[in-house]
């Protein structure tokens, strides 16, 4: 299980942030569009992403809190077939909603940089940062340090997800 502290907020502007990133050495890693199933899930979410290209991943995850930030147990499994498991998935729990996006994801230290274009939404921006072999006080000062380099410390957080976005804005998903 992977553990990581989140920080989303809504993004004025993504091509500044990605000035600002590339203005720190973030790591460009790339560009991939995504299609993520959330499922009625009883224990926590489970969601079903695909790519562009396979594989396609099952992610579960809980979320909690920490010192403002949101804090994620998070389990990830490669999926050949994504969509006969969309299919399997979708008879057993029923969909929730889905979520479009493109992410362009960079790297600094141990924290991604997400900045993503959310189908119905808009813009956004999620820093994450991993825990590993780190605890929460330690990489909460790297990501706190990624959103003052990034121009963020001052950004509202967003501490919905983008599934309750979405229905939060156009029910019925």
């Amino acid at each position: 299980m992977a553990r990581w502290l989140e920080f989303k907020a809504l993004a004025p502007n993504l091509v500044a942030l990605e000035e600002r990133a590339r203005g720190f050495d973030a790591e460009y890693l790339d560009e991939r569009t995504q299609q993520d199933l959330h499922l009625d899930f009883p224990d926590g979410q489970l969601m079903l992403r695909r790519y562009d290209h396979p594989p396609g991943e099952l992610i579960t995850y809980r979320r909690g809190a920490f010192e403002g930030l949101a804090l994620a147990d998070v389990e990830v499994a490669e999926v050949g077939d994504v969509r006969e498991v969309a299919a399997m998935l979708r008879g057993r729990f029923g969909l929730r909603v889905e979520v479009e996006k493109t992410r362009r994801v960079f790297q600094w230290r141990a924290t991604r940089i997400h900045l993503d274009q959310v189908f119905r939404l808009g813009m956004y921006v999620e820093v994450v940062s991993a825990i590993d072999a780190r605890d929460e006080a330690a990489t909460a000062i790297e990501l706190r340090e990624a959103l003052v380099r990034l121009g963020l410390e001052a950004s509202p957080p967003e501490p919905r997800s983008y599934a309750d976005l979405i229905l939060a804005t156009h029910p019925g998903g």
